[in-house]
């Protein structure tokens, strides 16, 4: 089974790009403004939560009880973690998350906390809506 390519999705290939060209330094003054409200709604779209859903005190009341803090930000521990496969965690998701120099995405700083919590379960608002039937079949 082939796995769903992330970068290929619209709403990741958008970010990517515009990522990208922040990184470079290109991204004119309006469309850096713009940038966080962007990623928000992309973020929705494919996650149903943003990345400020994901800190500990913007979490619904059931989730709080369930977690402590360090519990709770625990879960997010291999996001940081180096590792000359940055796709191995994914792989049994039947996710790639590689550019397509095989390295890991701009867009993983912005999207990896809703992903994991969309992948795991973690917040109840939490899906993985860029999983479609279509992409589910192309898999």
């Amino acid at each position: 089974m082939a796995s769903i390519i992330f970068r290929d999705i619209p709403d990741v290939a958008g970010i990517e790009r515009q990522l990208d060209l922040q990184f470079r330094d290109r991204l004119l003054d309006d469309e850096l403004e713009e940038l966080p409200h962007v990623i928000d709604e992309a973020s929705i779209r494919l996650f149903g939560i943003t990345q400020r859903d994901t800190f500990y005190w913007a979490l619904p009341q059931p989730v709080l009880d369930r977690h402590s803090r360090a519990d709770w930000e625990a879960n997010f521990d291999m996001l940081g973690q180096y590792t000359r496969d940055p796709n191995a965690p994914w792989r049994e998701f039947d996710l790639d998350l590689r550019c397509p120099q095989g390295g890991r995405l701009h867009c993983f700083e912005v999207f990896g906390r809703q992903l994991v919590c969309a992948l795991h379960g973690l917040h109840p608002d939490a899906v993985t809506a860029f999983i479609t039937r279509e992409t589910a079949e192309a898999a």
